[in-house]
């Protein structure tokens, strides 16, 4: 049985330690974290699945129910608020939340609880995906009772008939706009719900007066739902004949709509925009734009979970959009996992923005899929009309703003400008390069040496990324390495960096330099690679080199992205002997739980901590804190960015263990490292 996982938000320390004592008690049954305010509650939230909510509730706290109000609109799963002397809960809240009163919290009737919200929740689910569906059918649908009267409506017959909910529900069926625009029609449906009631399936064509007052002929039936062989309700259909033979036009032609989520398919969205822009440039105030949405992580989830399970959450997805969209609005699939809207003569520019907001908000809010919690983002490119743009103008230019989306650091909205427009062409001009750069062996290696703080022994290097541009000389790892991720060539730079970086410390290790081990960097991309494991052990092989000679460094957020899939592959490594370390510690929020969890030799502190090591008390209580836990785990502790004499002495002081960056030297290539090396060995052996 799987632990429950439950955030505890408690602002009154003595009440969380009571609380999780009576927990304790029970051993292996849950995990607990604890959100001390509203703000840390909502990044635990966004960041981890949960199982339940427990929150301590104060009734008369301002800051509290608006925390609850805000939570009430998106929570998926049990929450349980804790009261005092048996408080009075704002009813708003308790159709989706439950409360116990904390004097008589106890295990048993929290499992209770538990199990009655997680049911709760379920049949909601079941209801709001029915009512959906029900509403936006193309039939005009209608449940009746054994004796005629109406019980429900759909939107769509509300609509046609120019009438509110409330004027319909509860009048006998014969008695509804419907019927009564003739006497003939009228006993036509009385008869109908005779004969239903028999069990027979009743079906004719009927004349109705529609919202404008135009008559429209329905294919009209009327069917019994049975029970254990009882006639329990009546469903009455109808569509109009006109309305179903363009709709059956529509369908023939599959071509035109995606065949997983029913959506327009990008050909059919290019037929709308074109239609349009033509209407936008003969009339002056006409204005539309596009929005370009890329789902966030959706290649991780796919591998992950499998592509059925992608094609599950794709389908849920397009529905959410659907509920954030307007009627007039044109929603479709590109392809793969990215969705395109169209909205067609906006009153307000803005409206593009606040629907970019709506939809990331929408998104995330938890997928249960077949047991599993899954939250999606999406990184969105927003494009308006200036009346001049044709549609490739105006779809190339929201893949821009989409683009810049994802720099910005994803699960947010870009709105295209002309500068998008210059570096996307720079970045078309950067793929061609990197891919002639792998042809004609561009790229090289430098190293950035690693010291033993204590005894200032150097102990191994980091192999590090370049690029020799012919026109822009040297280039960086940040101007280069996000278009290798999104073109996929890192998995093959990655493979080559591994083998050279291997065959490095070989022949310097031959020359007689005492190196421990190199460090290499390890993308996303390669880390999800199934050829990861099988490059690393034939680089070892090819080479000669000792396991322990390699340290694979990995990202602390490519970590949290799939933590159970993450720890299988460390333990692969761990089991060939490989050291690992976790790279940018404090970057990526991972709990104690977590990291302790992660079979990993050493934290790399991120160099951001350690400048404000002298300036930033923050700064300087995080990085002793984070040694004092590392060494409690076992852990290595590596600071990078090492600049000065002073954040050297305050790291060794304090018990950090290795340190790299320009105090000692700068990435320096192959010949160049192996003669600073040499000349700084020189020097530990003089002064020891």
């Amino acid at each position: 049985m799987e632990k429950i996982r439950i955030l505890l938000v408690e602002e009154d320390a003595q009440d969380y330690l009571k609380i999780r004592q009576l927990l304790d008690e029970q051993l292996g049954k849950f995990s607990v974290e604890w959100a001390p305010n509203y703000d840390s509650a909502f990044k635990l939230m966004r960041k981890n699945s949960h199982d339940v909510y427990l929150i301590g509730y104060y009734p008369r706290q301002v800051e509290q129910q608006k925390f609850l109000a805000q939570l009430y609109l998106s929570i998926t799963i049990p929450t349980i608020l804790l009261t005092k002397h048996n408080e009075k809960v704002n009813g708003a809240f308790l159709d989706k939340m439950d409360f116990l009163c904390k004097e008589q919290f106890s295990w048993p009737l929290l499992e209770r609880v538990i199990r009655y919200l997680s049911n709760l929740s379920a049949l909601q689910q079941v209801e709001k995906k029915f009512r959906v569906i029900f509403d936006n059918a193309f039939e005009f649908i209608g449940l009746l009772n054994t004796k005629g009267v109406l019980l429900d409506i759909n939107q769509t017959a509300l609509t046609f008939l120019g009438v509110e909910r409330d004027e319909m529900i509860g009048r006998p069926f014969w008695e509804t706009a419907w019927a009564t625009a003739s006497s003939k029609s009228q006993g036509r449906f009385k008869v109908s719900v005779a004969k239903t009631l028999n069990g027979e399936l009743v079906r004719y064509e009927m004349d109705v007066k529609g919202v404008q007052g135009q008559i429209i002929t329905l294919d009209f039936s009327l069917k019994p739902v049975t029970s254990q062989g009882q006639v329990v309700w009546l469903l009455a259909e109808g569509r109009d004949l006109k309305e179903r033979k363009l709709i059956e036009q529509q369908l023939s032609h599959t071509h035109l709509h995606d065949q997983l989520t029913g959506l327009p398919n990008r050909h059919l969205f290019i037929e709308y925009l074109e239609k349009a822009i033509s209407q936008a440039q003969h009339q002056k105030n006409y204005y539309l734009a596009v929005l370009f949405i890329d789902l966030d992580r959706f290649r991780v989830i796919n591998a992950s979970l499998g592509h059925d399970m992608g094609d599950w959450l794709l389908m849920e997805i397009a529905l959410r959009l659907r509920e954030c969209l307007k009627q007039e609005a044109v929603l479709a699939r590109s392809g793969g996992d990215e969705f395109l809207i169209l909205l067609d003569n906006l009153q307000d520019l803005s409206e593009a923005t606040r629907l970019a907001n709506t939809i990331n908000e929408e998104l995330s809010r938890p997928f249960l899929l077949d047991g599993y919690e899954v939250v999606a983002s999406a990184s969105i490119g927003i494009a308006y009309s200036t009346h001049q743009e044709g549609f490739m103008d105006l779809l190339r230019d929201a893949d821009a703003a989409m683009y810049k989306a994802k720099a910005m650091g994803k699960s947010c909205y870009a709105v295209f400008n002309r500068e998008m427009h210059t570096q996307a062409v720079s970045r078309l001009r950067i793929e061609t390069d990197l891919h002639q750069a792998l042809e004609k062996n561009n790229f090289v290696l430098f190293y950035q040496p690693q010291t033993n703080l204590s005894s200032g022994e150097l102990i191994g290097a980091e192999a590090l990324i370049r690029l020799c541009h012919p026109r822009n000389g040297l280039m960086l790892p940040v101007d280069f390495i996000p278009v290798l991720e999104d073109t996929g060539i890192i998995v093959t730079l990655g493979e080559w960096i591994l083998q050279t970086a291997c065959t490095q410390l070989r022949n310097w290790l031959d020359a007689g330099l005492t190196l421990e081990h190199v460090s290499v960097n390890i993308s996303a991309h390669q880390f999800r690679s199934k050829r990861l494991g099988f490059i690393v052990a034939e680089c070892l092989e090819t080479t000669g080199l000792a396991p322990e000679c390699l340290e694979l460094e990995l990202t602390e957020t490519l970590l949290l992205e799939d933590t159970d899939s993450a720890i299988k592959v460390l333990k692969q490594f761990k089991d060939l002997g490989i050291r690992v370390t976790i790279d940018d510690f404090g970057t990526g929020y991972a709990s104690l739980n977590y990291l302790k969890r992660f079979p990993a030799d050493a934290l790399k502190i991120d160099k951001s901590f350690i400048q404000g090591i002298t300036s930033a008390p923050k700064d300087a209580a995080i990085i002793v804190a984070t040694i004092d836990m590392a060494h409690a785990l076992g852990l290595t502790v590596v600071a990078e960015g090492v600049e000065t004499v002073e954040q050297r002495d305050f790291l060794r002081d304090h018990g950090c263990d290795w340190a790299q960056g320009y105090f000692y030297a700068a990435p320096l290539e192959e010949a160049s490292f192996q003669k600073w090396a040499k000349q700084y060995n020189r020097m530990m052996k003089r002064k020891n």
